[in-house]
């Protein structure tokens, strides 16, 4: 069984865990990756940046008018749903 990445995909990584303490592990869909929008191929949320999901990321509420997503790695990012995903 082989995977094959483009050039330049960010593959994408599950996070668990908290105060410091994260596992991480690789997406259980072959293949995964994550777009510039921040949507993993598998439907989950993700930094564009590192590929991480999961615990180590805050989604925007909206309630302040806050609209960006924020990773532990310090990137942050307006989320975007994955084109062909919304198409099906």
């Amino acid at each position: 069984m082989s995977m094959t990445l483009t050039i330049g995909a960010v593959p994408h990584f599950k996070t668990r865990g908290f105060s410091g303490q994260h596992t991480l592990e690789r997406c259980e869909d072959m293949g995964c990756t994550v777009t510039p929008g921040g949507a993993a191929d598998c439907g989950r949320l993700a930094c564009p940046s590192c590929g991480f999901s999961g615990s180590n990321l805050t989604a925007p509420d909206g309630f302040d008018g806050d609209q960006l997503a924020r990773c532990a790695c310090g990137h942050a990012w307006n989320p975007r749903p994955n084109r062909e995903q919304v198409a099906a």
